[in-house]
């Protein structure tokens, strides 16, 4: 009997010793008092969509997500690409660590969602990505994209299966290298595409 009470009493210590040595003391702002918080050493980076607030500034993205929630989020160093404009779509990624949020790429959708053209060997070529992930391809006999999605910061163009057609239903991966008002750059591991935006 005394083996288990010493025995549970030891597995109690070693709780409460973890415990402590999950939480850290932080000094809140405008207090001469420590509060405990519970804070985590491991980053957590996520993937959000939403529209950008009014409250965004040269440093800060607020960004209201598709569940209506606010988050501020940090954006010094992120590729941002396509701007952000007050009420354009974003796909944003950051970074959570210790309450704080760090993107590290953001990409305006609202931008993106366009006709965009460039030169080939038959004249020109286009794709055209618009609302709700449809795309469409024009002068590229060789592909045939009818829906887009954004994926870890890239850009993915998918093409439909085909019925008795194996090679059909793949996807093409893109890193979005440059999005401007007039200017799409996309890249693969050892390609580059320049589009120009048509009206």
């Amino acid at each position: 009997m005394k083996k288990l009470v010493y025995i549970v009493a030891i597995l109690a210590s070693v709780c409460i010793s973890c415990e402590i040595g999950s939480r850290n003391t932080v000094e809140k702002d405008g207090e001469d008092s420590l509060g405990t918080v519970e804070t985590t050493t491991m980053d957590v980076t996520k993937e959000v969509r939403g529209q950008v607030g009014d409250g965004t500034s040269m440093n800060v993205l607020e960004l209201i997500t598709e569940q209506m929630d606010t988050l501020n989020i940090e954006i010094p160093g992120a590729l941002v690409a396509g701007g952000l404009s007050v009420g354009d779509e974003v796909d944003v990624i950051y970074t959570k660590e210790y309450g704080s949020l760090t993107s590290s790429i953001a990409i305006n959708i609202t931008a993106l969602q366009h006709l965009w053209t460039q030169r080939s060997s038959q004249g020109t070529q286009s794709i055209e990505l618009s609302k709700n992930g449809v795309a469409a391809t024009y002068n590229m006999p060789n592909t045939d994209y009818d829906r887009w999605s954004i994926l870890n910061g890239q850009l993915l163009l998918h093409s439909p299966q085909k019925a008795g057609v194996e090679s059909s239903g793949y996807t093409d991966t893109f890193d979005i290298l440059m999005l401007t008002e007039d200017t799409l750059v996309l890249g693969t591991a050892n390609h580059q595409s320049k589009f120009w935006k048509e009206n």
